[in-house]
């Protein structure tokens, strides 16, 4: 992390007066807290500051405060760019990753994702970062001096717990500690956040949970698990397609499985791939094969494949890496 970059973002938003906030397509818990947090800070500073996403986001995100005024639509808003001083991309390590075809106008680019493109103006770049959240939270500590309120706080501890695991991934550092430290003194209540995220799930996602567990396969070396997803499952289930975080992990839970894969069918031509892996296994150089991105330890990517043709490839390429 650098101070000049740091010093740049503080800059840039002290001199401007209106924002747009994207992230990524399928935004998780660090695309939006993230976000989140730092529309409060802008806001907390006198700006204007709007929130927008391309696609939708689980239903145990719209707690974080704010969430129910984050726009999710796929064109991005008629006054843009003329009317905002710049875009902060959080957790996009390329600008596609928005879903937004083009972004024209100042970008700052926020992110902590190996093999990030450097597509912005000003790019705040942390590969140490536990969550760009934590990378919001030292802009403020560092650069903002602003006083944290309690939802504001709440949407960081989001964006940081989840990136995390809870605190269970070797992404939890020192850094990870003292920033859920400074969190919870602003008023984060941990156990309320855990339940709402973790323990909430809908009828519908856990039936859909149930569906993908029946897939499960090992592969006979026992290292790699795959999983899938047909896109009959959620019409089966009664689920939506926000309501598949977290069921790669199951895979990677086995004792002894090195890999989790899961494919989600997107269509008769492609299928969406999410990786979980253990210390030792680098599925962001899997990922980047393909277009994708992501950590060494939790990656994405589509495949140009139908699924069953989608499996079998990869299945190959991960049995050579671990």
């Amino acid at each position: 992390m650098s101070d000049i970059h740091l010093q740049a973002v503080a800059e840039r938003i002290r001199a401007g007066h209106n924002f747009l906030i994207t992230s990524h397509r399928n935004p998780d818990g660090d695309a939006l807290g993230s976000g989140l947090g730092l529309q409060r800070l802008l806001r907390q500073m006198g700006k204007s500051a709007s929130v927008q996403v391309r696609d939708g986001f689980h239903p145990a995100l719209a707690n974080i405060p704010g969430a129910s005024d984050v726009a999710v639509t796929d064109t991005l808003p008629a006054d843009y760019p003329a009317a905002y001083d710049a875009v902060f991309t959080m957790e996009c390590p390329e600008v596609e990753r928005t879903g937004y075809p083009v972004l024209p106008g100042p970008v700052v680019n926020i992110d902590h994702h190996l093999g990030n493109t450097m597509y912005g103006e000003i790019n705040y770049l942390d590969l140490d970062a536990p969550s760009v959240g934590e990378m919001v939270l030292q802009l403020n500590r560092r650069e903002l001096h602003l006083a944290l309120d309690r939802e504001t706080a709440t949407a960081l501890y989001v964006s940081l717990a989840t990136d995390t695991g809870f605190f269970r991934y070797h992404n939890t550092t020192q850094r990870a500690f003292e920033a859920a430290l400074e969190l919870v003194r602003a008023g984060v209540v941990p156990g309320d956040v855990s339940l709402w995220i973790n323990e909430s799930n809908s009828r519908g996602a856990t039936k859909l949970l149930g569906l993908c567990l029946a897939t499960l396969q090992i592969t006979p070396s026992g290292k790699v698990a795959t999983l899938e997803l047909p896109s009959r499952f959620f019409a089966e289930a009664g689920a939506t397609p926000e309501e598949t975080e977290g069921i790669v992990n199951y895979g990677r839970a086995i004792e002894g499985v090195m890999v989790s894969a899961l494919l989600k069918e997107v269509d008769d031509r492609s299928t969406r791939v999410s990786m979980r892996a253990k210390p030792g296994v680098d599925v962001q150089a899997v990922a980047s094969m393909f277009g994708g991105g992501g950590h060494k330890a939790a990656s994405g990517c589509t495949m140009p494949f139908a699924l069953a043709e989608a499996k079998a490839k990869l299945i190959s390429i991960l049995e050579g890496i671990v």
